[in-house]
C-alpha cells in the first residue's frame, strides 16, 4: 500500500517550481507518525489505498476521485501533512518548525504603545458616535 500512497501523493503533489515532488521526500516513509496524529483519517485512507493497490497513480487518484471523495481526502491530508514536516521542505519554505518563546514580560510597556503608533489615535480623540437615537 505503501507504493499506492507514493505514486497517488505525487500527483496531488509533484515535483513543480522547484518544490520536490511527495515521493522525494519521503511522505511513504512517514505513514505511521501521520496516522499516529490524526487518526481519524485511517479508515478513509486504508480503505482508499485498498480499493486502488495496483493501479496506474494517475487512476488511481482520478477513481478516488469519482468513487470514494472521503478517502481521497484523507490521503492528500496525510501526503500534505508529511510533506510540510520534512525538514527539506520547511527549509525551501523558510519555515523552521515551532521555536520555543520567552514568555513577555507582564510588566513591560509594549511596543505598539512605546515607538508612538498609538499617538495619532490619542491626538484625534474620541469619535464615538451613539447607535441609539
Amino acid at each position: 500500500m505503501r507504493e499506492t500512497f507514493k505514486g497517488i501523493a505525487d500527483i496531488l503533489i509533484p515535483n513543480a517550481e522547484g518544490m520536490p515532488a511527495a515521493s522525494e521526500v519521503g511522505v511513504h516513509e512517514d505513514l505511521d507518525m501521520i496516522i499516529g496524529l490524526r487518526p481519524d483519517l485511517k479508515e478513509d485512507f486504508v480503505r482508499g489505498l485498498r480499493n486502488v493497490v495496483g493501479k496506474d497513480p494517475w487512476d488511481a487518484a482520478n477513481t478516488l476521485n469519482m468513487e470514494d471523495a472521503d478517502a481521497l481526502t484523507a490521503i492528500g491530508l496525510v501526503a500534505s501533512a508529511a510533506y510540510y514536516m520534512s525538514p527539506i521542505v520547511r527549509e525551501k519554505i523558510g519555515y523552521p518548525g515551532q521555536q520555543s518563546r520567552p514568555d513577555p514580560d507582564p510588566d513591560a510597556t509594549p511596543e505598539y504603545v512605546s515607538n508612538g503608533m498609538l499617538q495619532k489615535v490619542i491626538d484625534r480623540g474620541s469619535i464615538f458616535r451613539s447607535t441609539i437615537k
